[in-house]
């Protein structure tokens, strides 16, 4: 399956050399139908590569850069081609180049035949939520497109996509031929369904099992913006669902995949992976997934899918204000908990565990017990923090809430911020003089959990209010730049 141009986002545009070429984006571009003839494109129109093997020249003007990392003694590496600037992303990490640790004998996965979907995992044993599956460098790294030569106007778009398609594959041969034999074996060992839609073999083997892997693109200001894909052994074998038992994440420092489980997962269980966005609707899932002949079998797509549409959609609409909840003195004191674990008992029951939102949710209900002074349920929350951030995008410090007599809670900035009325720290006297500025009626905070501060057009807000909310911000950019400095 294409994961990483399914999952990918479009790119911002960014400069090029030279001027008379553009970079076009594989995914976005070339259809995934099967061709009734051959496209031909007009001859003379490619790029000429200039072929530059890493690491990295600063002074040569090349826009990409192919090299092999992480050049690590007696262990596999991966071929990569880069655009400029994103090999120092990765050398610039610390800890980098970190070997692999020992991998566990025997492996928790095998390989095997999933009825109606080819060769996909398995578990070799029962696995907890939070474990590590394995560790895993990828064969290839590639962006999500390449510079290309515009052709002439009268040419139609499928010609277009042909040359894309084209000019791509002519870049992923010199990395894929860079490979050690071994590697490349396992490579063009993959499954390619794009056989017959113009992708060259290289090319439809990424299209079909390219992972999305975010944070590598230089000139991008949206670290999240997936414009590499990594092609994998293991990983990319992964079979789809919707309810998916695993996460994939990348660690820089390894220049690896680590492969997360989600949830429980018990021995034989095939383990899979989301090809998409599992929020949206069964309907809307199904047509993101047809024209690559992937039919999901999970019980969220044939079980009611109606009602599981509906807890999805809950789930995605949640957004959860701490701050906000904790001022606002007409919504109860369990109100957000309340809230939040019904959210959490619709994620479970949907088994999208992977999804941001579970440790997101998560960490509101840790947030709401600190908010009401409740060191013993906040340290028991704060452990499960602990497990669902390993797999999430956003890691946030806790190890120091697991003691409910750590000192660290006197510290938190949310700290009693619902049953103080004169907050210690400075986040909660600030949330206490915006709720002082809004006045009665100027806090909401909505079913789904959003919260906002409302100021009416003409209200006043009192001068020395207005006057303490401008000190404490600048002190928080004082206190920014200092952390920034250090």
């Amino acid at each position: 399956m294409r994961r990483g141009f399914l999952n990918s986002t479009p790119a911002k545009k960014r400069p090029n050399n030279p001027s008379t070429a553009f970079t076009a984006h594989v995914g976005e571009q070339a259809s995934s139908a099967a061709l009734e003839k051959p496209v031909i494109v007009p001859k003379g129109y490619e790029i000429k590569i200039n072929y530059v093997q890493g690491p990295e020249d600063p002074s040569n003007p090349a826009t990409h850069i192919w090299t092999t990392l992480p050049r690590v003694h007696d262990e596999p590496n991966t071929e990569c081609l880069f655009l400029r600037g994103s090999e120092q992303i990765i050398t610039g990490t610390p800890g980098f180049p970190r070997g692999l640790p020992p991998a566990s004998s025997p492996p928790a996965f095998r390989r095997g035949h999933s009825p109606g979907k080819g060769l996909g995992l398995f578990s070799t044993r029962p696995i907890k939520q939070g474990d590590i599956i394995l560790w895993e460098r990828p064969l290839l790294i590639a962006p999500a497109g390449v510079p290309t030569k515009k052709l002439p106007p009268d040419c139609s778009e499928a010609q277009r996509a042909q040359h894309n398609l084209n000019e791509y594959e002519r870049y992923i041969a010199i990395a894929v031929n860079r490979m050690t034999e071994d590697r490349r074996v396992a490579f063009m060992g993959l499954h390619n369904c794009h056989q017959k839609d113009g992708s060259g073999p290289f090319t439809g083997i990424i299209r079909t099992n390219g992972v999305g892997l975010s944070g590598l693109q230089p000139w991008v200001e949206d670290a999240k913006m997936s414009n590499y894909s990594a092609t994998l052994e293991h990983i990319s074998r992964l079979n789809h669902s919707c309810s998916s038992n695993t996460q994939p994440r990348f660690d820089r420092a390894t220049f690896a995949y680590k492969l997360y489980a989600v949830r429980d997962i018990a021995e034989g269980e095939e383990l899979t992976f989301h090809y998409l966005d599992v929020l949206v609707n069964k309907t809307k899932r199904a047509e993101i997934l047809r024209p690559y002949a992937v039919v999901c079998t999970c019980t969220a797509c044939t079980e009611n899918p109606t009602a599981s549409d509906k807890r999805r959609s809950a789930i995605a609409s949640f957004m959860p204000s701490v701050p906000v909840w904790a001022v606002n003195r007409e919504l109860s004191d369990d109100w957000l908990i309340k809230k939040s674990l019904q959210i959490l008992e619709f994620i479970e029951k949907e088994k999208v565990e992977h999804v941001a939102m579970y440790s997101m949710v998560t960490c509101a209900v840790l947030d709401a017990y600190i908010c009401l002074g409740d060191r013993q349920n906040a340290s028991k929350w704060a452990a499960k923090v602990m497990i669902r951030h390993r797999w999430a995008e956003e890691y946030k410090r806790v190890e120091e809430l697991l003691d409910p007599n750590s000192p660290a809670y006197m510290q938190h900035p949310l700290w009693r911020l619902r049953v103080d009325e004169n907050p210690t720290n400075d986040m909660g006297a600030m949330y206490k003089l915006m709720a002082e500025a809004c006045g009665p009626g100027g806090i909401t905070t909505m079913d789904n959990g959003v919260g906002l501060f409302t100021y009416t057009r003409g209200q006043e807000i009192p001068p020395e209010t207005m006057r303490k909310m401008m000190a404490m911000v600048k002190k928080n950019e004082q206190q920014e730049i200092r952390e920034g400095e250090t």
